[in-house]
């Protein structure tokens, strides 16, 4: 049965199969289209979303913002407590947040994309009915089909080359934090942040880190580091 659902023999059992295979694969570019980038925003808008004050001494906030970090498995890189500088990074693959875009009208293949659905859906099917007309028998030139239809490969054996990336995709995320005293008992941060994605050694993207979301995780982890000292924990 599964046999017959897989290679079927007559021209309407044929046109089914191609059809459905086609569908499912236009189905899978639909699904698999990327999600538009985030595009960066003003530097005022920036500024707000990135910036914090605390009612603490920057000595207290400084430990904060290590153990915030820590909190989210990055890597402090560097640390300076003089100037209130703090560099860290994470190397993960998983992505932790969306890169921002400088331009968004570089990006415009990535919203074209779906459009390429139909003129795709149109070739393949002319290219099915073609391949349906003309395909009188398959067992010509280096195929062949053995009795329970599959086919075999007389040509070449080797192999059909580099079919695209292998490997897992690499996320890099570095993180920069500026704190300000702003009197003896409270201070003002900053967090700037950014990203690469690498595969199989070349880089596939960069670009700022702009989601609020990310912001308010690291905050929220300040303030809970916070609290916790005040706790003595």
């Amino acid at each position: 049965m599964f046999h017959r659902l897989l290679y079927p023999s007559t021209l309407k059992g044929k046109i089914l199969h191609s059809s459905l295979i086609l569908y499912l694969c236009t189905s899978l570019i639909g699904c698999a289209s990327p999600q538009k980038p985030i595009v960066k925003p003003p530097t005022a808008v920036a500024r707000a979303m990135e910036t914090r004050s605390f009612s603490k001494d920057m000595k207290t906030v400084l430990k904060a913002s290590i153990n915030a970090l820590q909190d989210m498995d990055y890597t402090i890189d560097v640390l300076n407590s003089d100037i209130g500088l703090i560099t860290a990074s994470r190397t993960t693959e998983k992505g932790q947040a969306p890169l921002s875009v400088d331009n968004p009208a570089n990006n415009n293949q990535v919203s074209g994309l779906g459009a390429l659905i139909p003129i795709v859906f149109i070739a393949g099917a002319a290219i099915i009915l073609l391949n349906l007309i003309f395909d009188d028998d398959d067992d010509s030139g280096d195929k062949r089909r053995d009795r329970d239809g599959h086919t075999i490969n007389l040509g070449s054996g080797g192999s059909n080359g580099d079919s695209g990336p292998v490997g897992p995709r690499i996320f890099r995320y570095k993180v920069t934090i500026n704190l300000n005293d702003i009197n003896d008992a409270n201070t003002k941060i900053r967090v700037s942040a950014s990203g690469e994605i690498e595969q199989d050694g070349k880089i596939l993207s960069t670009g700022g880190i702009h989601e609020p979301e990310f912001f308010r995780q690291f905050f929220a982890n300040v303030n809970k580091a916070l609290f916790l000292e005040d706790q003595g924990q």
